[in-house]
């Protein structure tokens, strides 16, 4: 069975030159402040582009604008040892729900691109050759480099959502080299046990996965699906794989819901708010066999 790191921006905070999600969000309001302690970040970013698009104006300039000026508050975000710490590891597939480059930064090397999606990130990937291997980064919820891509409003996680069941469903077309491409169902793939990794969503049935750096908020309406999707296909008998949550605080009742859609939930203490540790630790007692990745 195969290995698979999905990371988010818990890993970054270590950074030094970390970007605050909630100054950022803060910066995106452009002088209309207003709370938004119990709001998502989905609702939290709507509100934001709804007031400030106007009527007369052309609504994907607008919205482009918003995005591209996340972009650039974004790029500088550096790497930290944590990163290249999972980088050592042997992962092929690493999934972020970041926008930025951080991980790449600790690979130090330059990618092979591969998409031809211009918002929605199904099939966004780069692959990085190392040590004759190779290792594929997958950003699904857009990156930097396309703004247009960027995944933050309840409009463009719907339309995500609704791309991926297409894609469960054996729906899903793309085109390759010209050529119309379709996948099939993951019904049929589970019971072949065969995958054509055309999407990260594959992943989340083909592999362990193992969650770090990720709060898995309510509002990841695309992850809880498909862990969802995946917790119906396994009460059929039909998965094989498990899914790893590594956390150092969770409540109560998030933590039964994942138990319940079969993702085991393991805990980590953090001590006088040393998060690096924390999450050292927590990287260290992965059952994943590691190894030391050098650019070719």
């Amino acid at each position: 069975m195969r290995n698979t790191l999905l990371f988010g921006n818990g890993l970054n905070r270590i950074s030094e030159n970390s970007v605050s999600w909630d100054s950022l969000l803060d910066k995106l309001k452009a002088g209309k402040k207003f709370t938004n302690k119990n709001l998502p970040n989905t609702m939290v970013y709507e509100r934001i582009f709804m007031e400030q698009h106007d009527s007369s104006h052309n609504q994907k300039a607008d919205e482009l604008k918003i995005k591209e000026s996340i972009a650039d508050e974004m790029r500088e975000q550096g790497s930290n040892e944590l990163f290249e710490l999972l980088a050592g590891m042997s992962f092929d597939n690493y999934l972020t729900t970041n926008y930025d480059l951080a991980f790449e930064k600790a690979l130090n090397c330059s990618p092979e691109k591969f998409t031809t999606e211009e918002i929605y990130s199904l099939r966004r990937k780069r692959r990085y050759k190392l040590n004759g291997g190779f290792k594929y980064l997958w950003n699904i919820h857009g990156e930097i480099e396309h703004p247009k891509s960027i995944m933050l409003g309840l409009d463009h996680y719907c339309g995500s959502v609704s791309k991926i069941d297409s894609y469960v469903k054996g729906k899903y077309t793309h085109k390759l080299k010209g050529e119309k491409q379709r996948v099939l169902s993951m019904v049929k793939k589970l019971k072949a046990n065969k995958y054509c990794d055309t999407s990260w969503v594959d992943l989340f049935f083909s592999s362990n996965v193992h969650i770090i750096g990720l709060s898995l908020d309510y509002s990841e309406t695309d992850l809880w699906w498909i862990l969802n999707k995946r917790a119906r296909y396994s009460s059929e008998q039909l998965v094989n794989n498990k899914i790893f949550f590594y956390t150092n605080n969770i409540d109560h009742e998030k933590k039964g819901l994942l138990q319940s859609f079969g993702v085991e939930v393991i805990e980590t203490e953090v001590s006088n708010g040393d998060y690096k540790s924390m999450y050292k630790s927590v990287i260290q007692n992965m059952i994943i066999p590691k190894k030391p990745v050098l650019a070719a």
